[in-house]
């Protein structure tokens, strides 16, 4: 189960379209949450492109 926490910086990027960068275990993602799922979440990056992630993946979330 993610973290409220998480939940609310997310619903926040998408809602401002302010951009995040998400923490996973081998890999850092940046972009502008454009969808929130139940069990996922949906980034466009900087060039456009779409990247989903699993929320109980996500190890740290920093607002840019």
């Amino acid at each position: 189960m993610p973290s409220p926490i998480f939940i609310s910086l997310l619903e926040s990027s998408r809602m401002e379209q302010q951009q995040i960068s998400i923490y996973i275990t081998h890999a850092t993602l940046q972009g502008i949450v454009s969808n929130l799922y139940p069990e996922a979440v949906e980034l466009r990056t900087h060039d456009g492109k779409r990247c989903v992630v699993a929320l109980d993946k996500i190890e740290a979330i920093i607002t840019l």
